[in-house]
């Protein structure tokens, strides 16, 4: 014996059965399989490690080059905390290494 349709609830979305695996496809040729490491967001800072990770850097380096690669120190005691901007990081190193690899620097 079949169910009954369900009643429809006020802002309730129902999608087809066929739709659903159409999106799932199509959002699988958009995020592809080979989807790299996140690129880094331009409208925020960053820390060293990310910096580190997406420029293919030792964490050491990004310190020891903080003034030229344009960090932020945030708060004013003995050891701020250090932010960079990837926008100003990559107009000194170029874009961030894609697969994260190490660069000799």
């Amino acid at each position: 014996m079949s169910r009954p349709p369900e009643p429809w609830r006020a802002g309730e979305l129902r999608l087809a059965p066929e739709s659903i695996e159409a999106l799932a496809r199509r959002l699988a040729e958009l995020i592809g399989p080979d989807q790299e490491p996140a690129a880094p967001r331009r409208e925020r800072l960053v820390t060293a490690e990310a910096v580190s990770e997406w420029w293919g850097v030792g964490r050491r380096w990004v310190y020891d080059h903080a003034d030229y690669l344009g960090a932020k120190r945030l708060g004013a005691g003995k050891r701020p905390r250090l932010r960079f901007d990837p926008t100003e990081v990559a107009d000194r190193l170029g874009p961030p290494d894609p697969k994260g690899g190490s660069r000799a620097r």
